[in-house]
């Protein structure tokens, strides 16, 4: 009977052993599984928020579009048509000046304006007569510009002024036809 306890009170010392280290092994697995799903809920949280993010980016991206589109159509009916889509139709009356070097008004030629002239005229014969008046061109060009201050030149509300004045004084020199438009492909300050 001796035996009998004995052998009882060491299966029960065995069996709280096993407990033990069952309890020790459910405990550590369990700390890797619930940082797993830690971790995945947080990726989980980030990916919603980066969906969420674009859609915010494509909800403003389509705004800048509309806003542009605006413009285009502001521009389209300040001009009738824009240059892109000129050119496209009628490529053979566009003369263009490329890289035009000037320095504004006042600088004392530390600064100057990088800008490329499309000039729209009317037909064949005044895109002709342009063209072997190019230097004549050139040098009105030149001449605006230069005349125009650096204020006046980075004031986007006085380009509309400042197309007319080109076109005006271009006109001044042809007898075929007339600048249609004046168009700015390129118009940098430094």
């Amino acid at each position: 009977m001796a035996d009998k306890v004995l052998s009882q009170q060491q299966s029960a010392v065995v069996s709280e052993q096993v407990n033990k280290t069952s309890k020790k092994t459910i405990f550590l697995v369990s700390i890797p599984i619930v940082i797993l799903q830690i971790i995945i809920a947080y990726l989980l949280v980030l990916d919603l928020n980066s969906k969420a993010g674009a859609g915010n980016s494509q909800a403003h991206t389509q705004g800048q579009k509309a806003k542009q589109q605006t413009m285009e159509k502001a521009t389209a009916d300040e001009y009738k048509i824009t240059e892109t889509e000129f050119v496209s139709t009628h490529p053979e009356f566009l003369f263009v000046v490329k890289d035009l070097i000037v320095n504004p008004a006042g600088t004392g030629g530390m600064r100057y304006l990088l800008t490329s002239v499309g000039i729209e005229v009317t037909n064949e014969k005044v895109f002709a007569e342009i063209q072997t008046k190019e230097v004549i061109v050139n040098d009105i060009l030149i001449n605006v510009l230069s005349s125009k201050t650096l204020e006046e030149l980075t004031d986007v509300t006085k380009r509309k002024e400042l197309r007319r004045e080109i076109a005006n004084k271009i006109n001044e020199i042809l007898t075929q036809g007339r600048v249609q438009n004046v168009y700015f492909s390129k118009f940098i300050v430094q």
